[in-house]
């Protein structure tokens, strides 16, 4: 029977039945059937298999192809399919996803597979992931007080503009792995902002140093401490009394 035949076929199956019949042919049939098939048909066996099947199955795939198939999913799917791989297998996985994508990876999966892959990367990977994280969630927040954002034309960091009682002011996010946020980050945030004729500076931080204004290039600027369990408000407040 012709390889796409028997791909329609496998597809509309259920998926353990699938894999039971697909793991059940010869190897180099195994290997073009699964050649022909979309990622989404994969994630389908994967998670559907039992754990000594989807060894097998996982076998069958390099981590290149497999890569590149979880990449082209939606975060849910994705995240299903390395939540049931082992962690050798998963986390040179998750390496491959930008920070953005490895961010609605995980938490889209369960807490315990989470917590135990997020553990497992790269330092320097899990300090990206809680920056873009946290960064994730400040936007969001700023966001629900109404406030409206843009980033800083041709600036890699993390720095919006924002405008408030018709002036301009700028925004600093800076998600730090040390206790207190060092001078250099509020140096940086004014080298940001600099010929943006903002108003003031607003530098929101995960770190000790909030609740104090500090110089910036002649404008105010308000370090706030802030992390996800605070409220909107918090960061609602800290816009208007630099507006103020």
């Amino acid at each position: 029977m012709p390889t796409d035949h028997v791909v329609t076929m496998l597809r509309a199956a259920p998926p353990h039945r699938a894999v039971n019949a697909l793991l059940a042919m010869p190897r180099d049939r195994v290997e073009r059937l699964l050649g022909a098939m979309d990622g989404r048909l994969i994630a389908r066996l994967l998670t559907a298999a039992d754990p000594a099947r989807r060894a097998t199955l996982a076998g069958h795939l390099g981590d290149v192809r497999l890569g590149g198939e979880l990449a082209l999913l939606p975060p849910a799917e994705a995240a299903a399919v390395l939540a049931v791989l082992p962690d050798t297998r998963a986390v040179p996985l998750l390496g491959r996803f930008g920070p953005d994508q490895l961010g609605e990876v995980l938490d889209a999966m369960p807490g315990a597979a989470r917590e135990r892959l997020a553990a497992a990367l790269d330092p320097l990977r899990g300090a990206e992931l809680r920056r873009t994280a946290y960064e994730k969630r400040v936007i969001e927040t700023l966001r629900r007080t109404g406030a409206g954002l843009q980033w800083v034309p041709g600036d890699e960091g993390s720095h919006l503009l924002t405008r408030a009682l018709h002036r301009l002011f700028g925004i600093s996010i800076c998600h730090v792995e040390v206790p207190v946020l060092p001078v250099t980050a509020l140096d940086a945030a004014r080298r940001a902002f600099a010929g943006h004729g903002v108003r003031g500076l607003l530098v929101v931080t995960n770190a000790g140093a909030g609740g104090h204004t500090v110089a910036a290039g002649g404008a105010p600027a308000l370090v706030v401490t802030w992390n996800p369990g605070d409220n909107d408000g918090v960061l609602g407040r800290s816009l208007v009394r630099l507006a103020g």
